[in-house]
């Protein structure tokens, strides 16, 4: 059974810069970005830096064991506490449910500690998995851009998520995973 206590979220430091720069280049992630063109080092830098300088963005990084794994980002509006979000495990090797480890701990970190009512996420039609993982957590699908984004030649559509935070409150009780208390 999985253990929530193996687990952590923190914020991300100066160190993991270069970590995260390749795990937003690698071949399991990159194809599921809205931008999956290969991103230069200074690009990267520069997208760091302005994450940092922005009080309406949060990064985070993911730990099992005190180890990076993964990295969960949230754009802020303070005024109607609403999110977007997005994230990925990095490290291919990460125990089995380390994604939804992570994805509870992003969501209870949101809705409790910096009080949004609503997370909402864009996910590329054909990533399955993602669709999968949203609706597992209790997200609805709240709508669809049609042929939104080009991908290998191809435009494929955006399915857009929102979960409220009563409506998480009910769905994160469903999940047996040891070290998180129901409801």
């Amino acid at each position: 059974m999985l253990d929530k206590r193996e687990y952590c979220l923190r914020d991300v430091s100066n160190n993991e810069i270069n970590l995260i720069y390749e795990w937003r280049n690698a071949e399991h992630i990159r194809p599921f970005m809205m931008h999956s063109d290969f991103i230069e080092l200074a690009d990267h830098y520069k997208w760091y830096e302005k994450c940092r300088n922005d009080q309406n963005k949060i990064l985070k990084l993911c730990l099992h064991k005190g180890k990076p794994i993964g990295l969960v980002q949230f754009s802020i509006d303070e005024k109607n506490k609403i999110c977007e979000w997005g994230f990925y495990i990095g490290e291919k090797n990460s125990p089995r449910g380390s994604g939804r480890i992570m994805g509870m701990l992003a969501l209870d970190f949101i809705f409790q500690e910096v009080g949004m009512r609503k997370v909402c996420a864009q996910v590329l039609d054909y990533n399955e998995k993602s669709l999968s993982y949203h609706k597992k957590l209790g997200f609805h699908e709240e709508g669809r851009l049609l042929k939104q984004i080009l991908k290998k030649n191809e435009y494929v559509d955006v399915v857009l998520f929102g979960l409220l935070k009563e409506n998480w409150k009910l769905a994160r009780g469903d999940f047996a995973i040891e070290g998180f208390e129901k409801g």
